[in-house]
């Protein structure tokens, strides 16, 4: 390979400009504190994510009308023009370039040839198979575990298996070096996937064969078809070690004007040995016109049998145009499902609504779903993640537009105060209705704009059109006509991290509201708590005579993080079949937990040091025993009470 690495320089300005965009967002994300969507452009996965929509009938979960849409002009590039991306774009493929070119001087890289290449090229088919298996049948990227990219820029979260990643680190940076390409030519899925596809005449007719057969009624697990394309493709690059495609861009050498300086395959960073061919087949081949840079004889090289050099460039701009152009005026549905009597209704109707922001993947899609299966005549519902908005179809014999309304609806109780050092003592309670509280979302936005008016303690949504809201204040620092005027406010400032960000809301009061209650502190507190409520070891079994309560204060009971956490202790006392239920509640003395016990089988003394053990033993699904940190802050003596 040759060591002049600035001798190409158009592929150069496009390989800079990738890395030094990706490079300049996790600066930017690590000064402003914030992850950027690295995801955002992702072709590889949009197009295993199709599988999926396919398949399961919705996307994968962090996928949207921009990956696909550049993953289908990714292969509408690959078919007629060649492995554009691998060549120009790629992050992985740039640094792997890079490295072999500087550490070229050194000649340890090595091109692997015969039957330990061949067979080593299996493996990228079968990482791919899984890939793309998992991914149609589970709606999640399954090549997330592992993408030494995404590992890389996303900071190794949640969604990636550590070890698993920095092997294929690992192979990008070390075995790629000493073995020229490795992770592109024997690992990368997105190269087997690129390869399948431009093996155009084998694997169309494959496609052709599958559907012909399920639209025949013969019911073939998506499995077989990618089955049929990874062994297609592995088959045709180790055995045939070209592909049957319909370009007509392939890299052409003038044999009367060659002179066989081997130029062209000494500059080929895939180590092809271009000047052996007349027209260059071979699999690997990207495009990259280094061969066709390094020539010293005009017209010895060409592209397409011309001048055309201009293509690859000009080809990756108006595919990329396209496709961010085509995501623009299309959006797929992120879930489309129909359940119950649908397909037998003639009594069907459809209502659509907008806006709403708790809807924004597959996953949130997914459990309204679950919601409204629960509700008597709703049959079906599509969801679109990206613009918020679902359509709900239900038999109108037995509900109406309001009916589906109120399905929807979850309502909400928030305090704007942890009243630590502050017990208003004349607390009013207004009845008012507003306009634009929908969703989970819209409340968290209607809190933090009450927040900022003192006075206001709390409030709690039940469903009307407009929803009804009881707002909680201290007669003595608020009055209505001051709540109202917050509430018409067009934004809040959020502050997070010490960062501020200026929210857009948009809510109107039916009218003036009404003052219809006033209330203690004790009993505003109790209808505003959020408590958590769980029952196991046979609770049901027990007459609620026979069961005692040990009762001790819990800091911040109803806190999101706290609640979260509950989960935990939960776990934790139900290692003891004498202990059968675990709530939260506010009474006088503040916010508490109640664990409920049978007396027979477990002393105080037991649950007290449980509660107050440094760790908790947690139990998973699959049986396996887990410590966690006690964070718990019980406040006080524990008491028994009767239930």
């Amino acid at each position: 390979m040759s060591k002049n690495i600035f001798h190409n320089k158009t592929k150069l300005v496009f390989q800079t400009l990738i890395l030094a965009l990706i490079v300049g967002l996790l600066i930017v994300g690590a000064i402003n504190d914030s992850k950027a969507d690295f995801e955002a452009y992702c072709p590889f996965g949009g197009l295993i994510s199709l599988g999926s929509k396919f398949n399961l009938g919705s996307m994968s979960c962090s996928m949207s009308e921009v990956q696909v849409f550049m993953g289908i002009t990714l292969l509408a590039m690959i078919i007629l023009i060649g492995k554009l991306f691998c060549g120009y774009i790629c992050p992985i493929g740039t640094i792997t370039d890079w490295l072999n070119k500087l550490l070229a001087r050194f000649k340890i890289s090595v091109v692997l040839t015969g039957w330990i290449d061949k067979v080593l090229r299996i493996g990228k088919y079968i990482l791919l198979f899984f890939a793309a298996y998992m991914t149609a049948t589970h709606s999640e990227l399954w090549c997330k575990n592992f993408d030494p990219y995404f590992a890389i820029v996303s900071g190794f979260n949640v969604d990636v298996a550590t070890f698993w990643a920095i092997a294929a680190i690992f192979t990008v940076i070390v075995l790629s070096v000493l073995i020229r390409f490795f992770w592109c030519k024997y690992v990368c899925p997105l190269g087997a996937l690129s390869n399948i596809f431009a093996n155009f005449y084998i694997t169309v007719p494959i496609f052709i064969v599958y559907f012909l057969l399920r639209i025949i009624g013969i019911e073939l697990s998506i499995l077989w078809l990618i089955l049929t394309l990874c062994i297609s493709g592995a088959a045709t690059e180790i055995f045939r070690f070209r592909f049957y495609s319909i370009t007509p861009c392939r890299i052409h050498i003038n044999k009367k004007l060659c002179t066989n300086c081997n130029q062209c395959s000494a500059h080929c960073p895939q180590g092809i040995e271009v000047n052996s061919y007349e027209k260059v087949t071979h699999p690997d081949c990207t495009l990259c016109l280094d061969c066709v840079k390094s020539c010293k004889i005009k017209g010895s090289i060409s592209v397409c049998k011309s001048k055309g050099t201009w293509i690859p460039p000009v080809a990756i701009i108006v595919f990329f145009l396209m496709g961010l152009f085509a995501a623009k005026n299309y959006e797929f549905k992120t879930l489309s499902e129909r359940w119950g009597d649908y397909d037998s209704l003639k009594t069907v109707s459809k209502i659509e609504f907008e806006n709403l922001k708790s809807i924004k993947c597959w996953g949130s899609s997914k459990s309204l779903q679950g919601k409204l299966e629960m509700k008597k005549g709703i049959v079906g519902l599509d969801t679109w993640a990206r613009t918020h908005r679902i359509a709900v179809y239900y038999d109108n014999t037995i509900l109406d537009s309001m009916g589906v309304k109120a399905a929807i609806f979850t309502p909400s109780r928030n305090r704007t105060s942890n009243f630590k050092d502050y017990k208003p003592q004349k607390i009013a309670v207004l009845h008012i209705g507003i306009y634009g509280v929908m969703d989970v979302y819209d409340s968290m936005n209607l809190l933090r704009l009450l927040i900022y008016k003192d006075g206001v303690c709390g409030f709690e949504t039940s469903f009307g059109e407009p929803v009804m809201v009881n707002i909680f204040y201290d007669e003595e620092k608020v009055q209505p006509k001051e709540i109202i005027e917050q509430i018409h406010q067009k934004s809040y400032i959020r502050k997070i991290k010490d960062k501020e960000e200026v929210v857009s809301v948009d809510f109107k009061c039916e009218n003036d509201g009404k003052v219809t209650e006033h209330v203690t502190y004790t009993e505003m507190r109790k209808r505003l708590f959020n408590g958590y409520d769980q029952k196991f070891n046979g609770y049901e079994n027990y007459p609620e005579k026979s069961l005692r309560i040990y009762e001790i204060g819990l800091e911040n009971a109803d806190n999101i993080a706290v609640k979260r956490n509950l989960k935990y202790l939960t776990s934790h006392v139900s290692g003891d079949t004498g202990i059968v239920r675990l709530k939260t509640d506010f009474v006088e003395r503040g916010e508490v937990v109640h664990i409920y016990f049978n007396p027979s089988m477990v002393k105080v003394e037991k649950i007290s040091t449980l509660l107050k053990a440094p760790n908790l033993v947690v139990y998973t699904s699959n049986g396996e025993m887990k410590k966690f940190t006690n964070s718990f802050e019980f406040v006080g003596k524990g008491v028994v009470l009767k239930p």
